[in-house]
């Protein structure tokens, strides 16, 4: 990723080419290239360093003692990764990240974005990461309600509720697989398939590899 695509996304929105290039010297910045199944932070680990997707995809995962996965998000290019725990360096991780895809990935150092000083790109930048912040909180607050319900229908309604208002449309396409979306909701994969496929039987919705159609509006579904 040149530095000019840098400037379109969150974390650089507002800085010129040359702001964004002297960002990188600023910011430690480190890439890495990433291959499939890689894992690029580990829980138990502090970081001081957050993850940009350059190219490719990473998984935001939580493993607990017996081995049991839960998806928990995932970083697609232009999307910061591991930058909460990199303003509490001392924290150490709880969450996995691991690539989905073949990629890369810009580490960069939160500390100077913390004390930005008088430069106006980085108090640019620091407000970005603030907003980014802030939604991806929202962001959390909505998965409580769609893993609050104890069924598994009403976990799959709450979520494709939750999809069709944000598309406007009662089509959407799916953001992760099936098992992948068994893992965001905290539910067994074939108890997923079984409840999917009944509601599918009762005209409820259509679904494709990852295409959803809502058969009723999602307010009342």
């Amino acid at each position: 990723m040149e530095t000019c695509e840098l400037t379109r996304t969150a974390l650089f929105r507002g800085l010129t080419d040359e702001e964004a290039h002297r960002a990188l010297d600023a910011l430690d910045a480190r890439r890495h290239p990433f291959v499939k199944d890689e894992l690029l932070l580990q829980a138990g680990h502090p970081v001081t360093h957050m993850g940009l997707v350059l190219a490719g995809r990473v998984h935001i995962e939580h493993l607990d003692v017996w081995g049991s996965k839960t998806l928990l998000g995932q970083a697609e290019a232009g999307d910061l990764f591991a930058e909460t725990y990199a303003c509490l360096p001392r924290e150490p991780l709880l969450v996995n990240v691991t690539a989905a895809t073949d990629g890369e990935a810009l580490f960069l150092s939160a500390e100077r974005l913390l004390h930005p000083g008088r430069e106006p790109w980085l108090q640019q930048m620091a407000q970005n990461l603030l907003q980014i912040a802030a939604r991806k909180n929202l962001g959390l607050a909505r998965r409580n309600l769609y893993t609050a319900p104890k069924t598994i229908r009403g976990r799959v309604t709450a979520y494709f509720s939750a999809l069709a208002i944000k598309n406007d449309s009662l089509q959407f396409t799916l953001p992760f697989d099936r098992q992948q979306l068994a893992d965001f909701l905290g539910v067994d994969r074939s108890a997923l398939s079984n409840a999917l496929s009944q509601m599918q039987r009762e005209g409820l919705l259509t679904l494709g590899r990852r295409t959803v159609v809502l058969h009723t509006d999602p307010q009342e579904l």
